[in-house]
């Protein structure tokens, strides 16, 4: 359902190869580093940075899709003004997968819910595509977008395995505690994790999904101290 209103916006933009080329550093910096073609993970993270140059980044004092509105708004139908104003509002954040459950109340037919695993709010959103390979319970990072009174999921996912859940649930406690759950960072520091347990098939996933001792510091610190010895 975004997918065309992403290529419309991309394609709007695309001229503005130095913007595009400012926020992609700043993205990748911030994410775990640049991807490339051959990566596997290359497609997924594609969209997450066209998701967040689109959505996020500030060209001056609005988002591009702010600006697409701005300048393109009036020629737009009722429909696609609609979803990219929903656009404007959307909503990045790390959800647990609670499928069809509700204990009191289930999603509607087509719907599935989440649930925010900082805040707690519960979202039931239109997917009428399966959502393959997800448990109750699975954690995964996703962008929603209000549309029509109703919540659609963007192009934008990263999954993280369901054995680092418990590890992943300390954290967020440990945070919400000190006050410092911030969503954003939260996935960030999820989403360099999820490349770097996708290039180094080797390490342990516990060494990676690390956040008192994050893993690519620890090779860092040992490749100076070899130097400095």
């Amino acid at each position: 359902m975004i997918q065309a209103q992403i290529d419309l916006l991309l394609q709007y933009f695309a001229p503005q190869s130095d913007e595009i080329v400012r926020a992609r550093d700043e993205y990748y910096a911030a994410t775990g580093g640049e991807v490339h073609e051959e990566d596997r993970c290359y497609e997924t993270r594609m969209q997450a940075f066209f998701n967040w140059f689109l959505f996020d980044w500030k060209m001056g004092d609005s988002t591009p899709v702010e600006r697409y509105l701005r300048e393109k708004g009036s020629q737009l139908s009722a429909q696609d003004k609609d979803l990219l104003l929903g656009c404007t509002k959307s909503r990045l954040a790390l959800y647990e997968y609670r499928g069809l459950r509700g204990l009191f109340t289930r999603p509607k037919k087509g719907q599935v819910r989440v649930r925010d695993a900082v805040t707690g709010d519960k979202f039931d959103v239109t997917e009428r595509r399966q959502m393959h390979g997800l448990e109750i319970g699975d954690l995964f990072e996703a962008r929603l977008v209000p549309v029509e009174r109703t919540w659609h999921f963007s192009t934008s996912f990263t999954y993280h395995p369901r054995e680092m859940n418990n590890v992943i649930w300390r954290e967020i406690k440990r945070r919400k505690k000190a006050r410092k759950a911030d969503a954003r960072q939260l996935c960030f520091e999820l989403e360099k994790m999820a490349l770097q347990q996708d290039r180094f098939r080797n390490v342990n996933i516990d060494a990676i999904y690390n956040f008192k001792t994050p893993f690519l510091s620890k090779r860092a610190g040992r490749s100076e101290a070899q130097q400095g010895g």
